[in-house]
């Protein structure tokens, strides 16, 4: 920690402080020696620690009467968002999540032509992606679709909708002849079909009907009994972070019901969970680390402990048409927020997705986005990086008690669908979302490109929002509503 003595003459260090020349002046002197015995414990001896109201005071005398609560602000959610934390602002000794460091790069295809995402899936993998997602419109031979793509060592969930059912089957026959059955720990299938009624406002057949199918896909792969739940829709709706956590905390608990109903919880070993992250950075590593602790807490009252995997995807609402390449910054964030808190694995949308389908810088710039946060500042070397930091801390735990509170408001109305079904839910999510919109209108919240420092060359218009029908929670863009 201190320089060593030269036997000539004295080079400072580049770069070294006048602290530090005193600091090695003094530990060579005969007379310094004598007087002073450094090192880090006698040093940190002469700094006696300050207490929060001491801070406030000092806070108020350089700022001339501005005082601590004056700086306080109350986000969207209702939380007071102080100008600065410390220990006495954590109710309970900081305990890290139990997760571990890294995560799978992920790429998104679209499946329509199983030879066309092959080739798309494989590319990815070979420019740096660790995990693909593959949204199925319809049945494709899985032999295709996966030939060359080894399935163990990577990250895979395939989204399946009521006419690509039959894919699961073949899927599970195909692991079976290649003689992995068993050995792939991250293949998943999801097939939501709470997230397709919410979003539509139409389930595929009925509720019973798609309930039952639901529960036959869950049991495709007997080695490893998974529930997938999808739980974007809230966040891309406009939800605030509270009850976004709330309504997916309660989608979850509609599945683990009706799991305990069958007495099938037990046979449970693995949870799925999606979420989206957006830019506002400390509140979504907040998020993330909440809903860990609240999954935790629910899955406590049914006494079942699954192995969970949450991945998370970049938001949808604010991304915009106009100056596009913004896009990427807002990704950036948002990405890095959910790295930061515990993902297992990220999909950042390409920046130019709302110009139609992303183009080629687009998708290279999805995966090198996360590839810089791994190769370049190595967020994949530590494990829940926020923990022990004061404010994130009392921030996770202040999200997850109201949205465990908003949890139980829905739960007393019958659960999601009941909630759901009365309007409830619809209702205060639209509140949200039109006082979101409001703040950007308003120029409290700020969209670069949109309605704050537009481009000229490619300056921000009027645009219909998009046509969405069925009694849905219906998805926001907000370039489309602020202008």
């Amino acid at each position: 920690m201190f320089l060593k003595r030269h036997p000539g003459p004295v080079f400072w260090p580049r770069g070294a402080s006048i602290d530090c020349q005193i600091v090695y002046l003094c530990a060579h002197s005969a007379q310094g020696r004598q007087r002073h015995k450094y090192s880090m414990e006698t040093l940190f001896k002469e700094f006696h620690p300050a207490t929060a109201a001491e801070w406030k005071t000092r806070l108020e005398k350089d700022l001339k009467g501005i005082t601590f609560d004056q700086l306080s602000r109350t986000d969207r959610n209702g939380l007071t968002i102080h100008p600065f934390y410390t220990g006495e602002d954590l109710t309970s000794v900081p305990q890290a999540l139990n997760t571990l460091p890294g995560w799978s790069i992920c790429a998104r295809v679209m499946v329509t032509d199983a030879v066309t995402a092959n080739r798309q899936a494989l590319d990815e993998l070979n420019k740096g992606a660790s995990g693909i997602c593959f949204v199925l419109e319809k049945n494709v031979d899985a032999a295709v679709l996966l030939h060359e793509i080894g399935l163990p060592y990577i990250y895979t969930c395939f989204y399946l909708n009521q006419e690509s059912l039959p894919f699961a089957t073949a899927l599970q026959a195909y692991l079976d002849r290649q003689g992995w059955t068993g050995n792939t720990p991250d293949c998943f299938i999801s097939f939501d079909v709470l997230h397709h009624y919410l979003r539509e406002g139409a389930w595929y057949k009925g509720r019973e009907e798609d309930m039952l199918a639901f529960n036959q896909l869950r049991r495709t792969l007997p080695y490893k009994q998974t529930l997938c739940v999808d739980a974007t829709l809230y966040q891309n709706a406009g939800a605030n972070t509270t009850y976004e956590l709330a309504c997916a905390l309660a989608q979850v608990n509609e599945y683990l019901d009706r799991l305990d109903a069958q007495q099938d919880l037990g046979n449970l070993d693995r949870i799925h969970i999606v979420l989206a992250t957006d830019t506002a950075f400390f509140e979504q590593i907040a998020k993330l680390r909440a809903f860990r602790k609240l999954l935790g807490l629910l899955l406590g009252q049914y006494n079942v402990s699954p192995q969970v995997h949450l991945h998370a995807e970049t938001s949808n609402i604010y991304r915009s048409p106009f100056d596009s390449h913004s896009n990427l910054l807002r990704d950036s964030i948002a990405g890095m927020a959910a790295v930061l808190g515990g993902c297992n694995s990220l999909y950042i949308h390409s920046f130019d997705e709302t110009k139609g389908s992303a183009g080629t810088l687009g998708l290279r710039m999805s995966r090198n986005q996360q590839l810089i946060f791994k190769e370049e500042s190595y967020l994949d070397k530590v494990a829940d990086i926020a923990a022990g930091s004061y404010y994130l801390e009392t921030l996770t735990d202040e999200i997850a008690a109201q949205a465990w509170e908003q949890f139980k408001e829905i739960e007393a109305q019958g659960g999601l669908i009941a909630a759901f079904e009365t309007g409830s839910v619809g209702t205060k999510i639209a509140e949200q979302c039109e006082a979101l919109i409001r703040s950007y209108r308003e120029g409290t919240n700020v969209l670069i490109g949109v309605n704050k420092f537009p481009n000229p060359n490619d300056m921000p218009r009027p645009v219909s929002p998009t046509a969405t029908g069925g009694k849905g929670l219906k998805p926001l863009i907000l370039s489309e509503h602020i202008l």
